[in-house]
């Protein structure tokens, strides 16, 4: 298909044109390590056109402001660019693909990763894993429910169809755990809460609920104390949850790898619902964030699995790649 043919017809609402404002909100988020966790790219990236001007070809300005705009203007495109399926460069109406290839027509599917409001054992920085069900704090209500009430805010300048269809889903999955349950309810009361077992959070074995400290001296959610538990908890921690997690029958854990495994099953049967153009509305856990992110956003390679959580009670959004 042509890059003429496969944008001939595109409805406006569709097509996002780069402006200057867009340009001066990315700069603002220079500590951002990686284009994808960029809110402005992910607010650009739900509209499947994106123009932009490319404009660092021509002659060095002589006003430092000016200088200062081109270059922030180029960091832009490069993680636009970076996300994108494909890339064009038009110059004199002649198209020069620069990466991948011109669009089928057909609209992407994008999720809305949501992580729960705070707990008490957030606020104490305890492994709250799959095996530890422990409700919200009234901090992580009220926090749940100011997230509700700035979430319209929080999608300005998203794709129009796009913004409404994260604010007001008629279906959001859910994890069954009570922290994710209770902030569904709160961020959409007026969606049908659809509960998926495995978008619970990894299981964490013998480290669930316990603080690092804790487990450093050794200590583990079974009562036990030892040098060996403090060892195999360093082990763990070294292999960045890759390993296995220290178990027990009564406390099952899970790696990285068997986690994503099962959460990134759950998360293709659910994507199987969503119509072209539409969007999965999560509500989940941090672990769940950084699974479902790093293996299923467009953009997500080279970014870090760990990069990927936010902070409680907000989300994360992202073009989806089955």
């Amino acid at each position: 298909m042509s890059i003429a043919s496969s944008l001939s017809g595109t409805p406006s609402s569709l097509v996002h044109v780069v402006s200057d404002d867009d340009v001066s909100a990315f700069a603002s988020e220079e500590d951002t390590p990686f284009p994808a966790l960029s809110r402005t790219v992910e607010r650009i990236s739900s509209f499947p056109v994106v123009v932009a001007t490319e404009i660092g070809c021509g002659v060095v300005p002589l006003s430092a402001e000016e200088r200062a705009f081109r270059e922030k203007n180029g960091r832009l495109n490069q993680a636009l660019a970076h996300v994108a399926d494909s890339v064009v460069l038009m110059c004199a109406g002649i198209p020069q693909v620069i990466k991948g290839a011109p669009g089928t027509g057909e609209l992407p599917k994008y999720a809305a990763v949501f992580r729960h409001g705070e707990t008490g054992a957030n606020r104490e920085r305890r492994f709250a894993g799959g095996l530890s069900d422990v409700p919200l704090s009234s901090a992580g209500m009220k926090g749940v429910a100011d997230a509700a009430s700035s979430l319209p805010a929080a999608l300005s300048g998203f794709r129009g169809d796009v913004a409404k269809a994260v604010s007001e889903p008629p279906v959001v999955f859910s994890s069954p755990m009570v922290r994710a349950v209770s902030s569904a309810r709160v961020l959409f009361p007026h969606s049908e809460i659809r509960v998926v077992e495995d978008f619970r959070e990894m299981r964490l074995g013998l480290l669930e609920n316990m603080t690092h400290g804790e487990l450093s001296e050794g200590r583990f959610a079974d009562g036990s104390r030892s040098s060996k538990n403090a060892l195999l908890y360093e082990e763990w921690l070294s292999s960045n949850g890759n390993g296995a997690c220290p178990s027990s029958a009564d406390f099952p854990g899970e790696s990285i790898p068997v986690f994503t495994s099962r959460v990134s099953a759950a998360f293709s049967a659910a994507m199987r619902s969503v119509p072209p153009g539409g969007v999965a509305v999560i509500v989940a856990h941090g672990g769940v964030q950084m699974a479902l992110c790093s293996s299923f956003f467009r953009g997500a390679g080279g970014v870090p699995y760990f990069s990927w959580q936010s902070g409680n009670a907000s989300f994360r959004f992202g073009e989806v790649s089955l």
